[in-house]
């Protein structure tokens, strides 16, 4: 279909807008309102139960050993002291203790050791098996989180250390949500003023401000509806993504607006030319940016699901928010602009406008036309350094890893985790463990003496793992427990450190010497260090996935779009560059990829192609006007460059607000997406152009 067709289609939408106002946004209003009621019920999840499927294997086995055996969760306070022994010291210990029993919910029983020296005493709480998860593991690190705050255990005489899961994921998201919440804050900031230095106008501010808000409030408020419970660290992403893409749209609107007004003097008449000319490049843009979070969906991490979906809907909604109030708000007014900007797609391209050469606006135009002239003049130049780029880039995505362990995802300026390393580097406690379980099906199978002397020999083995943590030449290795039946029982190995290639060795190596010990016996194997390992190799799996389906699908958009193979895969090829330079710095830059990090190749991918797409809109509706290739490509340098440009820095300085957090996670989010989007940029002004005018895909040139 051509474009001058599909433009039709909007400028009939804009004539309804416009006739309909008041009806429009009566209706809006009261959606709004509906769908906003629900704030009232959005909770957050605050667990890893989200990062598995049910059948999960981690799952699956983590269950087995709560039925029986109780919880695998636990709750460790190391005190440290020059002697803990010392008489005040033990009576701390002794009122920790019995406060503990007292004061945590679902508290079974004490355990401590002390190490030779008299530095260090571990205070081990085992619990009872949780009835509530979520909820009962946040209460338990809540309480273990105020027992550190109380004043009679907290002396100049010993230091308080605590650890386990249910205290560490609450410390994580007391120290995160702080961070979390100023990068929003810093991103509305920088949204305000973005909009005010590129529209010049205060309805450019309120206007794109309010439709955000109204999204924001809409999307989270069916999720309270529906009971869908974000995880809380990826919370962010949609806030920020929908604030920046509300951006980028109000500009390509109000950029059109204003060009048509400053020829036209008529609000409606240049309201509707905007929606005519941008409203389907930025629809189809919306669409492979959705496309490109929804393909989410296909990995097998609930909570990967959960947020591709909140973000495809902040996308959706931001547009259909801007697409209404921007052209309702803006065809409203008397004022007149002085300023006359060059007609679409004419003339020669250095424009008509020349004359205002005082104007920032035709300074712009006037270098981006020049930059066109550039990247047409210097096709091989641009070919040969693309691949080089390509190349190398390529070599750093083979040093690309995952690792999800917290010091690598939350960095050490973080005071939880400067706790946390020193509870890693103590001898007696520890932060990652697994449980083996060997489970014969038998009733009274260890009551047998041979049965119980191979789980002795196969802790022996284990003990010799590369992870395995050793205190005071003694492995960290112990038999956990055996059920009632005599049925079952199992190993628990305590880790010295993380390291997430090793582990996942270690893990296999375990259950292959166990198994070796208890040939017809289920070997199974669970605990905190086999969720975060597991949840390491379905990001790896979720990645390709997600990167691989955003691709294909959005390569297919185009090519259904533009009714052309060609044309398709034009738009493709740019936006391939992204994707490696993001993977290459990552790579060679040493950045692990992790929950957050995993999500920035599809987002940026989704988001990146929103430029290819307007430069090849634009592109094609010159060339069926005009006929001739060069002149259709320096007319959308001029015509939509700076849209593109103003769109890309909004959509940087946007993502730039994580980058002042402490939160490693958060900085390279922040880092990766804008290293992204302007090399995205960089191949839309340079291939794109070449690509056009070697493969000429809109047909034939006419004759002058």
């Amino acid at each position: 279909m051509r474009i001058l067709q599909i433009n039709k289609l909007f400028n009939k939408l804009g004539k309804f807008q416009t006739a309909h106002r008041r009806g429009i946004l009566v209706a809006v209003v009261l959606f709004t309102l509906f769908a906003a009621a629900g704030i009232l019920r959005f909770e957050f999840s605050f667990t890893n139960d989200g990062w598995f499927l049910e059948g999960d294997k981690a799952k699956v086995n983590a269950e087995k050993f709560r039925e029986h055996f109780g919880n695998d969760a636990s709750v460790v306070i190391l005190v440290t002291a020059e002697n803990v022994r010392d008489s005040a010291v033990l009576d701390m210990r002794d009122t920790l203790s019995r406060y503990m029993l007292a004061n945590i919910p679902l508290a079974k029983e004490i355990h401590t050791i002390e190490n030779s020296a008299g530095t260090e005493a571990l205070v081990h709480l085992s619990l009872e098996r949780y009835k509530d998860p979520a909820e009962d593991a946040s209460k338990i690190g809540r309480a273990v989180a105020d027992l550190l705050e109380r004043s009679e255990f907290i002396s100049e005489k010993w230091n308080l250390n605590a650890g386990g899961e249910p205290y560490l994921e609450v410390a994580k998201n007391d120290s995160t949500m702080p961070q979390a919440a100023k990068s929003v804050v810093i991103g509305v900031f920088i949204m305000v003023f973005c909009l005010a230095f590129f529209t010049r106008n205060k309805f450019g501010v309120l206007v794109p401000f309010m439709a955000t808000a109204l999204a924001m409030a809409s999307v989270f408020g069916i999720c309270g509806w529906l009971g869908v419970k974000p995880d809380f660290t990826l919370f962010t992403l949609p806030m920020m993504l929908g604030m920046a893409l509300s951006v980028g749209y109000s500009i390509h609107y109000i950029n059109s607006f204003k060009q048509a007004y400053a020829r036209l003097n008529n609000r409606d008449e240049a309201i509707v030319e905007a929606v005519t000319e941008t409203g389907w490049p930025i629809f189809f843009t919306v669409v492979t940016t959705v496309a490109s979070m929804l393909s989410f969906l296909f990995v097998e991490m609930p909570v990967l699901k959960t947020v591709g979906s909140i973000c495809a809907a902040m996308v959706f909604a931001v547009y259909l928010y801007v697409i209404i109030f921007v052209p309702i708000l803006f065809s409203n007014g008397t004022r007149k602009d002085s300023c006359k900007l060059p007609e679409t797609c004419v003339g020669d391209s250095e424009g008509e406008g020349a004359d205002s050469k005082n104007s920032s606006e035709t300074r712009m135009e006037k270098f981006l036309v020049k930059l066109g002239k550039k990247s047409l003049n210097l096709k091989l130049p641009i070919i040969i350094v693309a691949v080089v780029i390509a190349i190398v880039s390529a070599v750093g995505c083979t040093k690309l890893k995952v690792n999800m362990e917290y010091v690598e995802m939350f960095g050490t300026k973080l005071p939880f985790v400067e706790r946390l390393v020193k509870l890693m580097d103590s001898e007696l406690a520890n932060v990652y463990s697994y449980n083996v379980m060997v489970d014969f099906g038998e009733a009274d199978v260890f009551k047998n003496p041979e049965n119980f002397a191979a789980l002795d020999s196969a802790s022996n083995d284990l003990s010799r793992l590369p992870l395995t943590k050793f205190s005071e030449g003694k492995a960290r290795v112990m038999l956990g427990g055996i059920t009632d039946d005599f049925s079952m029982a199992y190993i628990h190995v305590e880790l010295k450190e993380w390291n997430s290639k090793q582990v996942n060795i270690d893990i296999d190596s375990a259950k292959t010497l166990v198994k070796r010990h208890f040939p017809k016996a289920d070997v199974g194997i669970e605990g905190y260090a086999v969720e975060q390992s597991s949840m390491n190799n379905k990001l790896v799996e979720g990645e390709i996935k997600s990167v691989g389906i955003s691709f294909v699908v959005i390569a297919l958009l185009l090519i259904i779009s533009f009714m052309s193979l060609k044309t398709g895969l034009i738009g493709m090829i740019p936006n391939v560059a992204p994707i490696l330079v993001i993977g290459g710095v990552m790579g060679i830059c040493g950045f692990s990829m992790d929950m957050m990090t995993m999500m920035v190749m599809p987002m940026a991918l989704g988001i990146a192609v929103d430029d290819t797409i307007h430069f090849v809109n634009h592109s094609k509706l010159c060339f069926e006007r005009s006929g001739n290739y060069r002149e259709s490509v320096l007319a959308t340098f001029r015509e939509v460059g700076k849209s593109m440009v103003s769109t890309t820095a909004i959509l940087c300085m946007m993502f730039v607000a994580y980058m002042v957090s402490p939160v490693t996670i958060f900085f390279r989010v922040g880092f990766m997406a804008s290293v992204g989007l302007v090399t995205a940029l960089v191949a839309d002004f340079t291939i794109t152009p070449v690509l056009i005018m070697l493969a000429k895909p809109f047909g034939k040139e006419r004759a002058s």
